[in-house]
């Protein structure tokens, strides 16, 4: 297994500034999005000095922050173990569920006019089969990935799977129906970060692989035709999957880093998406697309103190947020893999359950709660 020694991001964005580039159909354009994404771009400069609000200000403890079960079987969860706002409509999130092939929308989340949804149409037992994360995209779009490794239809086997790119208007109904495009190369896929257009990283399970998926033009609702696409799988063996955890990502839009919750590993770790060389086709190819290893991609350790089971993961105000499956805790490091603090969940939240979290626009953390089926609200206490 190949770690890396712990870096900062400013040896990191040494390593972006060297190295090959891939081909266009394999590297990312950051001109095409260079103002996207800004509240997870990462900068060092004005960190905290006394901890950070929504963890508690150096206390630790679940009662130095404001808990609010937000939202829980009675809104139809069922075992979610990632959520997320859409950025089209922030006050609405979306919550996968593991255990029954759903997605619960919650429009208008946490106010008076609060509405519940629960999406699980014709086919989403091989469409969205066990979710373990989601990600939204381009405008109108998100896509979803899948723990899964059996056979979900009777026509393909069972190492078929792969992500599926899902429109997020009104016709979203967790089907085929509604499904966008697929590619098939992941099974057990347990985490997925968005680059830009139709293009998603993909943490692949059972491959121990970082892989790159670009839908290209979709082939629109309840379509067939995959051939556009490109598949390129990165740093195979050099990730480690942990059955029933998600581990989550997050793509930092200016320096194209990807942040990797590297679970079996116990580490955060960046690969630099931009580094690689296009090499050998892989097999089986379902999609009949372009479908290739990369070769010596760079990935480094960020950070692996701390951390025993690292699962979600969030960019926001110049610091890395882990939540840590293990320990219940949700840490945060700075941009040179410093903790800065952290927030002791343990008694709200039993080991082995916290996964998923997430920011909303007004700076409150959402975590996932996924033995117990639930979204906990965090936020800092006011100001005596």
């Amino acid at each position: 297994m190949n770690v890396f020694t712990r870096v900062g991001l400013t040896a990191l964005l040494l390593l972006a500034a060297c190295g090959e580039q891939l081909p266009n159909d394999v590297t990312a354009d950051a001109g095409n999005n260079a103002d996207a994404g800004n509240d997870k771009v990462l900068d060092a400069g004005q960190l905290p000095k006394t901890g950070v609000a929504v963890l508690g200000k150096g206390v630790h403890t679940a009662a130095s922050v404001v808990i609010k079960p937000f939202a829980g079987p009675a809104e139809g969860l069922n075992h979610p173990r990632d959520l997320a706002f859409d950025p089209e409509s922030p006050s609405d999130l979306w919550v996968p569920n593991y255990a029954d092939n759903s997605m619960v929308i919650l429009k208008n989340a946490g106010t008076p006019q609060q509405t519940k949804l629960k999406k699980s149409g014709p086919g989403s037992e091989h469409f969205m089969p066990r979710p373990a994360a989601m990600a939204f995209g381009q405008a109108g779009r998100m896509a979803t990935v899948h723990e899964e490794d059996r056979v979900t239809q009777p026509s393909t086997p069972a190492d078929f799977m792969g992500p599926t790119l899902w429109s997020t208007d009104s016709s979203f109904e967790g089907g085929h129906a509604s499904h966008y495009d697929m590619l098939h190369n992941s099974p057990n896929a347990v985490g997925i970060a968005w680059e830009r257009m139709n293009i998603y990283w993909v943490f692949d399970g059972y491959h121990n692989s970082i892989t790159r998926y670009d839908f290209a033009s979709d082939h629109g609702p309840g379509g067939a035709d995959h051939s556009d696409g490109f598949i390129g799988r990165y740093v195979e063996g050099q990730v480690l999957y942990t059955r029933g955890v998600s581990s989550h990502m997050e793509f930092d839009q200016k320096t194209k880093l990807l942040y990797i919750a590297d679970t079996g590993n116990h580490r955060v770790a960046v690969l630099k998406t931009d580094s690689g060389k296009a090499g050998a086709s892989l097999n089986p190819n379902y999609d009949g697309c372009p479908q290739y290893r990369v070769n010596d991609a760079v990935i480094a350790t960020f950070v692996d103190a701390n951390l025993k089971k690292p699962s979600g993961l969030a960019l926001r105000d110049g610091l890395v947020f882990v939540s840590d499956n293990e320990t219940s805790q949700v840490l945060a490091f700075d941009a040179n893999a410093q903790l800065v603090d952290y927030l002791d969940l343990s008694s709200e939240v039993m080991p082995g359950s916290l996964m998923g979290i997430e920011f909303d626009a007004q700076g409150r953390l959402y975590v996932v709660d996924e033995k117990t089926s639930r979204v906990l609200q965090i936020s800092a206490k006011p100001e005596n």
